[in-house]
């Protein structure tokens, strides 16, 4: 079951993850309580997108030794419900504000969030990241790559767009 739960960990230690990711969703959605109408189409596209592929990312860049293993609950809860549903919220209430806040917010958020899994589940322990030799050093760094998300989102809206009708892409 270590695979599935992680180390010493149970379904108590997972309902204090979605009680945090709850706690920073209400944070979230705050400016912004409902995604607007017409950015539903866009919503389910990201959510898809990034739920998906961040699920098998995380594993594919566990296997080849870039970062931690994430047991497979820890890895779906956070995909499927803090990068795919929670994110894409944020992203649907700030994408008009200036990139370099939208950057600033993501990592921040994202980073909380990793720091909680840490201290509740013990994930995200990797030792070091590239030159820098801390387990803070890696967190930190795992959670600036989750600021790009605002930025790859333009792009795969764009390419959707194209081929799913009634998506849309405005650049801000």
């Amino acid at each position: 079951m270590e695979i599935f739960f992680g180390q010493g960990n149970s379904i108590i230690q997972y309902l204090y993850v979605l009680i945090l990711y709850a706690a920073v969703f209400i944070i979230i959605r705050y400016p912004q309580p409902v995604v607007e109408l017409n950015f539903r189409k866009n919503f389910l596209v990201l959510y898809f997108f990034w739920s998906i592929g961040m699920f098998i990312g995380n594993y594919l860049f566990s296997m080849i030794n870039i970062m931690s293993f994430l047991p497979w609950i820890n890895n779906f809860l956070h995909t499927f419900i803090w990068v795919g549903f929670c994110l894409t919220f944020l992203y649907s209430s700030i994408k008009s504000r200036n990139i370099i806040e939208q950057f600033i917010l993501f990592s921040v958020f994202s980073f909380i969030i990793k720091v909680g899994e840490y201290l509740i589940l013990g994930t995200w322990e990797r030792d070091s990241f590239l030159f820098f030799q801390s387990k803070m050093a890696y967190i930190i760094i795992m959670s600036l790559v989750d600021g790009f998300y605002p930025i790859v989102s333009i792009f795969v809206l764009k390419i959707a767009s194209y081929f799913i009708r009634g998506v849309y892409y405005k650049q801000n």
